[in-house]
């Protein structure tokens, strides 16, 4: 999978991380090259014979991301302790990384990237991502922890909840936007325990 894995040279790994921050803080279409250029402390050739334009820049950035959260994401999966565990241990993973929003990632990899490009970063998604999650899943199915519906359909659930629930923490968008309307919500942060039981149990009493 040469094409999955982020380039590692320490000088392209500088010009990524602070194009990371950058994508992240004001999304794609708002960053420009000589924004990274200042933030990474290169010079523009640096830059250009490391990356061809801000395209693959943020691809590079993606798949950094998502491997470094694919690896918490396998070695979670193996946790001990059986099926609720090992789902408990993915939750803290995916909840852990507010500041990685994924939601962000796809809507910009889908409206900026072209098709190679994307087709790269979504193969990266289910590499990373998915595949350690739908393992718990199709482990939990076969031995009954889980209901009767399919691991892909339990996987995409579970990855849904977690993102929902990263709108409860307090610096969220859900929580600032309350404090900008006035409008008195409290909305209390939701542990990855608590997620589990809402994707397990849903509103039901248990």
């Amino acid at each position: 999978m040469p094409d999955l894995e982020p380039i590692s040279s320490p000088t392209a790994v500088k010009i990524v991380d602070a194009a990371s921050h950058l994508f992240l803080q004001r999304g794609y279409k708002a960053v420009s090259i000589n924004d990274i250029i200042r933030a990474a402390d290169v010079t523009k050739p640096t830059l250009y014979y490391y990356f061809a334009d801000k395209e693959e820049l943020f691809v590079q950035m993606g798949l950094r991301v998502l491997q470094e959260m694919g690896a918490r994401l396998t070695a979670a999966a193996s946790a001990p302790g059986g099926t609720i565990a090992r789902l408990r241990a993915l939750a803290a993973v995916l909840m852990d990384d507010r500041d990685r929003d994924m939601r962000m990632m796809r809507h910009e990899m889908a409206e900026h990237l072209g098709p190679a490009n994307r087709n790269r970063l979504a193969r990266a998604f289910f590499t990373h991502l998915f595949m350690p999650i739908l393992g718990v899943m199709e482990e939990g199915v076969a031995n009954g922890t889980l209901g009767h519906f399919p691991p892909v359909t339990l996987a995409n659930l579970f990855l849904s909840v977690s993102e929902a629930c990263q709108d409860f923490a307090g610096d969220s968008r859900m929580a600032v936007w309350a404090a900008e309307s006035g409008i008195p919500a409290q909305i209390s942060p939701i542990s990855p325990e608590e997620m589990v039981d809402l994707f397990l149990y849903g509103t039901s009493p248990r």
